[in-house]
């Protein structure tokens, strides 16, 4: 393989059959094709990538094209997202039902071919990639996954569970941090079921790699306990790479990289090795040149001639001959193990086990101790997952704070795949992008811990949970400045706001034990949106009007009057400092209610009717929670909230610092009402 770009007279010389050449050089042409009709797109990646695409997808995978969420499925990730016409081009070949019509609305307003893979959008594509890193760390979630549930459900003589994922990815991927976390982590558990094959072609979009990465990335992955492999050309044979797959395939106790030098755009007259290829089409003259190197008709666009799409049609063939083998084994497997089969499909369908919502703890007054939210939180986490297999993960280092551990299971490590509890170490981005891997897998609801501030580092990964209708459980503890002494750098202040204005999620944050359940009970229910639950450090007062039916309404009456004329709003540990202002309040002839706002996602849900006669509208009202103010306004009429960041100090003195005291809402309140007679 050269790097020089070829000229138009150059001729390919190949070591391997013609007609995978041909196949190769249509994969090629054809994902040159999209960004070109689309006039936008990344064409010089799937040029490069074309031949490991080839491999996987012809000769290596496992797939069903007639049943792509078939359960055994081998898993292929393409974590370089924007090289996404190399992804649209095997799905059509492979028969998936994209069609050249839907090739050629690449990019446009609800095709089925969006600028960068949608997992919702396109049968094939397991997980969203694009924000670079994501896709990588996504499988580490897949693999766990695959390795868990064979250890649940697989018996000695079946194996229900046996696939691979398979990921392609590229400098960009490998530079991102969240991918080091989670790949130093699949190291560690040695998920020697996942390869990646990693598209070493030097060029990101500033120029050469050589401006910014001249690591050793092979040398980082051995340190990582990756297997690595090495191969120096596909562009002329896919020989060695076919070797290397096997290789990575036969080892099963770590898992493998396969460094790859490729020359991005490949056989483009002019772009070819240049950070040209990238991001741009490469417009009509030298595409047509690029063809007519390939030996492709440089006058047709999306040419796919009918030895190409016999090939494709055997190797479609071949995984649905696989897929009819693994039927007969597993109707032998539901015979012989019914309990089994019937949990897994119930896992797969996405239903809850019955009653599952009623094994949450309800808080009694005067029998039950105040706690932290927290601890509320453990209580519940535990209270459900010894009937819920499918709850599965871990904290981020902080299993002692956050209260995570599970009492019906131990640790998911190398050699105790069957473990539900996920040691993510100080990873919190690729911890959150292992739970969405998880999710995609299917049979999982995961759930993930840290401090609430530290979603700062997870932000990236759970974004994606919302955009990819991942149902992940975020508990997110020590959610406030009441956390005290650990000080500003700890204390989350405009987070809760930060996630409130993401689509499709929810943001929880309960007063109290049921609240909490009830928080917990909505997460189960919402398959389809993550759910963070932020809990407090400190101990709060049980509500005496909760109950988690009120709860999971989003927002309800905590204290009433009649005829108020001033009405108190507050979330978590607010909520007891708004009810005891409302005594004073009252005692000073305010008449004043307290509205407990956990959720207010949920609350927007609800009808008008039930909105209007929690908050009417027309009363002066003021909401009061430890967070940044913006949002509130929606709700209230003035707010006590966080303006700067907090302070280091006992957390009831920060808490007076600030304003959230008895006395300093009670003041506000009276204030407000004046202002408004």
């Amino acid at each position: 393989m050269t790097d020089a770009p070829p000229s138009k007279k150059a001729k390919m010389s190949y070591d391997g059959p013609d007609l995978e050449l041909k196949c190769i050089n249509t994969i090629r042409a054809v994902s040159a094709d999209q960004p070109q009709a689309a006039n936008s797109g990344h064409p010089g990646a799937p040029m490069g990538c074309a031949p490991m695409a080839h491999l996987l997808w012809n000769e290596v995978m496992t797939y069903s094209a007639s049943d792509p969420k078939w359960i055994n499925r081998d898993r292929f990730v393409l974590s370089n997202g924007h090289a996404c016409a190399l992804q649209y081009t095997m799905l059509h070949l492979a028969g998936y039902g994209l069609s050249v019509e839907d090739l050629k609305q690449f990019r446009k307003l609800g095709s089925k071919t969006p600028g960068h893979p949608e997992s919702f959008v396109t049968a094939g594509v397991e997980v969203c990639t694009g924000p670079l890193g994501q896709g990588i760390s996504n499988a580490v979630g897949l693999a766990i996954a695959e390795k868990h549930l064979a250890a649940s459900f697989n018996t000695p003589d079946m194996s229900v569970f046996d696939n691979f994922t398979y990921v392609i990815c590229g400098d960009g991927c490998l530079q991102e941090g969240v991918s080091s976390e989670a790949c130093s982590l699949a190291g560690h558990l040695g998920l020697g079921k996942l390869i990646v094959l990693y598209d070493d072609n030097k060029i990101t979009i500033d120029g050469h790699t050589d401006l910014s990465f001249s690591e050793d990335v092979g040398k980082r992955y051995e340190a990582y306990g990756w297997q690595v492999l090495t191969v120096d050309d596909v562009a002329g044979g896919i020989k060695s790479l076919r070797d290397a797959v096997n290789t990575a395939k036969a080892e099963t106790d770590k898992p493998t990289i396969i460094k790859i030098s490729t020359v991005i755009g490949y056989g483009s007259p002019s772009k070819a090795n240049t950070h040209a290829a990238h991001g741009a089409p490469l417009g009509p003259e030298d595409l047509a040149g690029t063809k007519e190197f390939y030996g492709l008709d440089p006058t047709k666009s999306f040419q796919i001639d009918d030895d190409v799409k016999a090939a494709y049609a055997t190797s479609t063939e071949a995984g649905e001959t696989k897929k009819k083998e693994w039927d007969a084994m597993y109707a032998k497997y539901k015979e012989a193990n019914p309990e089994k089969a019937a949990e897994l499909e119930r896992r797969f369908s996405g239903k809850l086990p019955d009653g599952i919502a009623d094994k949450l703890p309800k808080f009694e007054i005067g029998k039950d101790k105040d706690k932290a939210t927290r601890q509320f939180s453990n209580l519940c986490l535990n209270a459900i997952a010894g009937d819920l297999p499918e709850l599965i993960g871990g904290s981020a280092d902080l299993t002692p704070s956050n209260l995570t551990a599970l009492k019906c299971s131990g640790d998911f490590q190398k050699d105790t795949p069957a473990g539900r509890y996920l040691r993510f170490g100080v990873r919190e981005h690729g911890m959150s992008s292992i739970c969405n891997g998880l999710f995609a897998y299917g049979g999982f609801r995961p759930f993930c811990a840290t401090f609430l501030n530290f979603v700062g580092y997870a932000l990236g990964a759970m974004r994606l949970s919302a955009l990819s209708k991942f149902g992940v459980i975020y508990i997110m503890t020590h959610d406030s400045i009441g956390l005290g002494e650990d000080g500003p750098t700890h204390q989350p202040v405009e987070i809760i706001e930060s996630l409130r204005s993401m689509p499709n999620i929810l943001v929880f944050r309960p007063a109290d034990s049921n609240e909490t359940a009830a928080s917990y009970q909505v997460a189960l229910e919402k398959t389809e949106t993550p759910t963070v639950i932020c809990c407090s450090r400190s101990g709060v007062p049980a509500i005496e009007s909760s109950t988690i039916e009120k709860a999971t309404k989003g927002a309800y009456i905590a204290v009433d009057a009649a005829d108020p004329a001033l009405v108190l709003i507050g979330t978590g540990s607010e909520v007891g400092i708004c009810i005891k202002a409302a005594k004073e309040l009252a005692d000073a002839g305010i008449a004043t209610r307290v509205v407990s706002m956990p959720c207010q996602e949920i609350f927007l849900e609800q009808g008008d009717e039930y909105q209007k006669s929690v908050l009417p509208g027309n009363v002066p009202t003021l909401s009061v929670e430890a967070s940044a103010e913006h949002g509130w306004h929606r709700f209230s009429h003035a707010q006590i909230a966080m303006t700067r960041f907090g302070a280091s100090g006992k957390g009831a003195a920060v808490f007076e610092m600030f304003g959230f005291s008895t006395e300093n809402v009670v003041n506000k309140g009276k204030a407000l009402v004046e202002f408004y007679k």
